[in-house]
């Protein structure tokens, strides 16, 4: 083309088809797949997050527990 525009294509088993050409239904699937891809990937982010969060929060639980024990202890040592 000369006017610099690209022509759109998707790759099926290794063959190459113009969108232009393929049915209105096989569109709607590209598409559908195209959003359901975008989601996963969204959702293994959201994972990682909750993840790094949950991690977080443990760790801040055990420093917390420990902090309390070891208050305690200096407590009844004081009380002696």
């Amino acid at each position: 083309m000369t006017d610099g525009s690209q022509v759109q294509t998707v790759t099926i088993d290794e063959v190459e088809y113009q969108i232009a050409d393929l049915s209105d239904e096989v569109k709607e699937l590209l598409s559908l797949h195209a959003q359901a891809n975008d989601m996963m990937v969204g959702a293994r982010r959201q994972a990682v997050i909750h993840e790094v969060s949950v991690t977080n929060l443990a760790s801040l639980i055990s420093q917390r527990v420990k902090s309390e024990n070891s208050d305690d202890a200096a407590e009844v040592i004081e009380s002696e």
